[in-house]
This record gives structure tokens, sequence and C-alpha cells, in this order.
């Protein structure tokens, strides 16, 4: 019986401290270097990628063979405390856990989740085959929480999928921080990267000038006037309309106007005006005004109806902020 107790015991710390590491180690992985493994040929990272991509599986996983350990741990104690005191074993079986403690939480959850935390993918590439053997093991409850989770998520309305994404950027951020402490990048372009990833999702709708903010001036205006506007507001680029404010239809460069020296004729090199989807996000945005050369864009709707004016200053305001803003003067 105490041999049998104690197989019992260092199985549940055993299993405890797996799926503890584990899990640790799960958060704590880099997905890039998952991929490149994957790349690679290892189908270890590749079949870690896959849970990484779809986590529930995972979670479940690790929730059951967590409870198998405490219960391996719990029932190990038992036994071995009613078969070393038989003659007052409920006495034994209280201090027994209190007893036991602090080996269970240094074994089987502190120092495991230290190992992983500081060497996560190497160390869930060497205990991935065993983890895949658990989760083939306990795929019929595993399947069935995977199944209790989604019903919630569509009774509740929440999706993970924002958190992913959250985590993503994390992971990015950390791969330019890494790179930066490597060497490979410098300081400047580890702030663009990361100012870039916090706004590169956002619609152009959220930076945009709304079209009742807008400063255009009507087709046909004479260039003194149009510089004299420009003067007055500040504007780098004038907007134009025809018929009515509404109506955007291109816009002149202050510098054009400025340079054809000619006050009393009317406003020529009308540059024309694209149009961008309002629900389109800010880095497509961006590269498309940047590769046709654009200061000015015209936000619209699915219907066609204009929004608002985005300039090339906007996009780029964004990406020079903290440490980089210097480069604005």
């Amino acid at each position: 019986m105490i041999g049998v107790s104690i197989v019992l015991l260092l199985a549940g710390v055993f299993l405890s401290a797996f799926f503890s590491g584990n899990e640790t180690g799960f958060y704590r992985a880099s997905r890039v270097r998952l991929v490149m493994d994957g790349l690679d040929g290892d189908w270890v990272s590749r079949y870690l990628l896959k849970f990484a991509n779809n986590p529930t599986l995972f979670v479940a996983t690790t929730l059951v063979g967590n409870n198998v350990a405490n219960y391996l741990t719990s029932l190990a104690i038992v036994l071995l405390t009613r078969a070393l005191y038989l003659d007052d074993p409920g006495l034994a079986e209280m201090l027994a856990p209190i007893l036991f403690a602090p080996f269970l939480f240094v074994y089987g959850e502190l120092l495991p989740k230290h190992l992983f935390y500081n060497a996560p993918n190497r160390l869930l590439r060497r205990s991935g085959v065993l983890f895949l053997g658990f989760t083939l093991l306990f795929t019929p409850i595993a399947v069935i929480l995977w199944g209790l989770a989604r019903m919630l998520e569509r009774i509740l309305g929440k999706s993970p999928d924002k958190v992913r994404l959250m985590l993503a950027r994390q992971e990015l951020q950390e791969v330019l921080v890494e790179g930066q402490q490597a060497g490979i990048l410098h300081p400047t372009q580890r702030h663009l990267g990361q100012n870039f990833f916090l706004v590169a999702s956002n619609p152009v709708r959220s930076v945009c000038t709304p079209l009742a903010k807008t400063l255009p001036i009507a087709m046909g205006t004479e260039n003194s006037l149009a510089i004299r506007h420009a003067r007055k507001h500040e504007l780098a680029d004038i907007p134009l309309y025809q018929t009515n404010r509404n109506n955007i239809v291109g816009y002149v460069r202050t510098i054009d106007l400025l340079l054809k020296n000619q006050p009393d004729g009317t406003i020529r090199n009308v540059q024309t005006m694209s149009e961008i989807n309002e629900e389109e996000v800010f880095g497509e945005a961006l590269l498309r005004m940047q590769t046709n050369r654009e200061t000015i864009a015209r936000v619209i709707r699915e219907n066609g109806q204009t929004v608002g004016l985005l300039s090339i200053d906007q996009l780029t305001d964004p990406l020079l902020k903290g440490p980089l803003g210097s480069f604005r003067r």
C-alpha cells in the first residue's frame, strides 16, 4: 500500500508540474518562433502553432490534466496516511496536506512555472509529444468543455478574437524589443514599429476630418484669394468644391499657387482626389497614399457619400509619437 501511495504521489506531482509548466510556457511562447520552426519542418512546432491559433482545446486539456493531477495527489496522501497511521487516520489526513503543501507548491507549481517562463519555446518543444498524447487521451472530455465554451460565447456574445489580436500585438512588440536588445534594430526603428502596430488596424474614419470641418473653396477662385485663404487657415493643400461645399472634386497645393505668381489668374493645376472607404484600415490607407504620392484623399461611405477628408499628415503624425516626436520639427 505504501509503495502504491508513493507512486501515485509522484505521478500526481509530475502531472501537476507538467501541466502547470506547459500552461505558463504556452502563454509565454513566441508565436513567431513557432512559425519559423514549423517552416523549417518541425512538426511539433506546427502542432503547437495550431494550439496557439485555437487555444480552447489547449486550455481544456490543461484543465483536465490539472484536475487529474490534483485527484491523484489527494488520493495518494489519503492512502499513505492510512497506511502509516492506522490508529488515528482522521487526524493524520488533516495534518498530511499541511505537511505536503510546501513540497507540492515548490515542485508541482513554482519550479516548473519558473522554468517554462524563462525558456518557453525550448521546453514546449521538448514536452510537445507528451502533451499531444494527453490531448488525444483527454479528447472526449476536452471536446465537451470546448463545446460548453463555444456555447457560452454565443450566449454572452463574447468572442476571443479581440483578445487574440491584443496578445498578437503584444507578441510583436516583444519581438521588436528583443530585436533592439540583440542589436538588429535601432531604437528609432523599434518605436516606429510599435507606434504603427498601435494604429495600423484602426479605420480611417477615426482620424479623418469631418466634412463639416473642412475648409474648401470654389473652383475658379482667383489665385490671390486662394493664397489668402491658405494663409489665414494655415493650409498646405486647399480642397476645391463645385456647385456646393459637399461636392469636393479635388485640391490644389498652396506651393503651386505661390510658384505660379499669377495673382490675377484663376486656380490651375488641380489635383485629383482619390476615394477611400471609411472602413479601410489605417495601414492600407497610408500605403496607398504614399504609393500614389497623394496628400489628401476623400473618405466615403458604401453609398459614395463623402464623410470627410483624410490628409497624409493625419496618417503620419501618430507614427511620430513619443521619442519620435522630435522628427516633426
